[in-house]
């Protein structure tokens, strides 16, 4: 989730690209990947990760005023590259099957979820909803890279859930070391990821 006031920008979760970059270029090295970013909004971890790298990005938000935060974000010329849509992760229409090799959600699934409020069963049905398209939309052997607090749970339910069997999962958010030394105790969020079997 993010808002912005002006050109400010906001995340909820890893602030800047490089909190998260050694742990997403481990699981998603390959710079020319198609990545899909759910409700992108105005985080600048975001136009980082466009920064080092990752051109291919597809972004969308639910919320048309966080398409307009994005699109501030990016500028021009990031945009001339980025596919940016406004879109609800429970329902992808216009998003081709089998058409990402990652995605990276930053607090999309956690916002999904808690969207139900009160109703729990309602809140499992969206997350279901969401990662039901995920599973559609990211080709084979593709990663889904999630950083999450909120609902870390409610996230690692819905997808070891009916959708269990086309996932395998690769971090669980306990503690986890890259190969180059970084840790995820110096991550402000819970890291999970699969990948798409």
């Amino acid at each position: 989730g993010s808002w912005v006031d002006g050109n400010a920008t906001f995340s909820w979760y890893c602030k800047n690209w490089a909190d998260m970059e050694p742990f997403f270029a481990e699981l998603v090295p390959d710079r020319e990947a198609f990545i899909l970013v759910p409700g992108v909004g105005n985080d600048a971890a975001i136009r980082g990760m466009y920064d080092a790298g990752y051109e291919h990005l597809s972004a969308f938000d639910y919320a048309p005023g966080g398409v307009e935060c994005a699109r501030k974000m990016f500028g021009s010329d990031r945009l001339a590259k980025i596919d940016l849509r406004i879109a609800d992760a429970r329902n992808l229409v216009g998003y081709d099957d089998k058409t990402f090799d990652a995605v990276l959600e930053k607090g999309t699934l956690d916002s999904i979820y808690l969207s139900g409020g009160k109703d729990k069963e309602k809140a499992r049905l969206h997350l279901a909803m969401a990662v039901s398209e995920l599973s559609r939309v990211v080709k084979a052997g593709g990663i889904v890279f999630s950083v999450t607090a909120a609902c870390a749970d409610a996230v690692q339910d819905a997808f070891s859930g009916g959708e269990g069997t086309i996932w395998k999962q690769l971090r669980d958010g306990d503690f986890y070391m890259t190969e180059d030394g970084y840790s995820s105790t110096n991550v402000d969020a819970t890291m999970l990821a699969w990948e798409r079997i």
